[in-house]
């Protein structure tokens, strides 16, 4: 990734996910059995009317509600076709679990582990599918549903919108068995730039949205600390399900004290964080300003290190008082990858709506900058909802 002139003039690319997982749960207790082991609520998936396949973004919690895996669950293409509502009638249901492949095997133990007597099969089926992502910060692929793009939903590939943000474009899973997969791919690739799976890992760093067993900190945090309510991961309108009482007490009470925040590595001469991106606001339809995926104050950056994970931060809001000084807080920094990175820091150390009224200072007093995250107008804009509602 040292190619600047590159990343600084980039708009848009397809990248292969090589780090995730499939598992299919299939049969016909499948639904019963995902959805009281997830913290979204996944009837809506069947009863999506849209044209093409829908996906969910859902945590796997342990009974004392802390989060176990993230995942990306969508309708299996193969088993219910074009996926209209005449085919959705069916006794038998067939999930896929997008998943981070170093946890593939817990998870399946996970899913095996509360099966009981439900009549299903948990099938790992990496090795069926290819996975990419799409990214397009302008929405052009996703708006105007390339040509392209709808020939490979004809062959039973899924084209699905990350669930997770907009701004994350889209995730195509192609079956390696379809008829012409590798006319299909060589399509598809012809269409964008393609690019290593670092670049997606980048730029969703600098949206706030964390990924897998690196970022995550499994079994030891709760999914509201990682903006699962924000990013769409959550329902807390549906029936019970593991690790749900934890989950809604937070959630209901409000004692979320901490989140996830995407930081980079400070630099000079470049936009203000505070000059948010047009993707952010609430009128969705119309493309951002900033076409570009990487903005200056982190192209600029990359030559810069990270502070070492898990690492103390000092943190400081300076609409405080001189007095209150920096936090004492357990504010740390995650993980990342060049200088773009996730850091937990307490929700009273930052003016959310002036991010760089936040200074923030690793152990060898060198200057992180804020990164305003793909979900902040869900906190700062009240009339947007934080999630669909059953």
């Amino acid at each position: 990734m040292n190619n600047i002139p590159l990343i600084q003039s980039l708009k848009k690319c397809i990248i292969q996910l090589n780090n995730r997982s499939i598992i299919k749960v299939v049969g016909k207790d499948a639904l019963k059995h995902l959805n009281g082991l997830t913290t979204n609520h996944l009837i809506r998936l069947k009863d999506n009317q849209s044209p093409y396949v829908s996906s969910q973004y859902n945590g796997f919690l342990a009974p004392n509600g802390r989060l176990l895996f993230d995942s990306i669950i969508s309708l299996d293409r193969s088993h219910y076709g074009q996926g209209t509502t005449t085919s959705l009638e069916t006794d038998i249901d067939a999930f896929l679990i997008d998943i981070d492949k170093a946890v593939s095997k817990e998870a399946i133990d996970h899913l095996k582990q509360y099966k009981m007597r439900n009549k299903i099969d948990i099938i790992d089926v990496s090795d069926q599918y290819n996975l990419y992502s799409i990214l397009d910060k302008t929405y052009k692929t996703v708006r105007d549903k390339d040509q392209s793009l709808v020939e490979l939903e004809s062959q039973e590939c899924s084209v699905i919108m990350d669930p997770r943000h907009d701004i994350m474009g889209l995730r195509i899973l192609m079956p390696k068995g379809v008829k012409n997969a590798s006319e299909l791919q060589n399509g598809l690739l012809s269409k964008f730039t393609q690019l290593p799976e670092e670049y997606y890992h980048l730029f969703r760093l600098s949206q706030g949205i964390a990924e897998g067993v690196e970022e995550c900190q499994y079994s030891q945090v709760i999914p509201l600390e990682y903006n699962f309510d924000l990013l769409n991961g959550v329902d807390f309108h549906k029936g019970c399900y593991l690790g749900q009482e934890l989950t809604s007490r937070t959630h209901f009470t409000g004692l979320i004290r901490k989140r996830v925040f995407p930081v980079v590595m400070k630099v000079d001469q470049v936009e203000s964080v505070s000059v948010m991106d047009e993707a952010l606001l609430s009128n969705e339809s119309v493309p951002p300003k900033e076409s570009h995926l990487f903005p200056l104050r982190i192209s600029n950056s990359l030559s810069l290190e990270l502070p070492p994970k898990d690492s103390v931060l000092s943190v400081k809001n300076n609409n405080h008082t001189e007095e209150a000084g920096y936090s004492r807080s357990q504010d740390k920094f995650v993980s990342g990858q060049k200088s773009v990175g996730l850091a937990m820091l307490k929700l009273d150390n930052i003016d959310i709506f002036q991010l760089d009224n936040t200074t923030i200072k690793d152990q060898q007093q060198r200057d992180i900058t804020l990164l305003p995250p793909c979900w902040l107008s869900k906190v700062t804009n009240p009339k947007q909802p934080i999630q669909e509602v059953s």
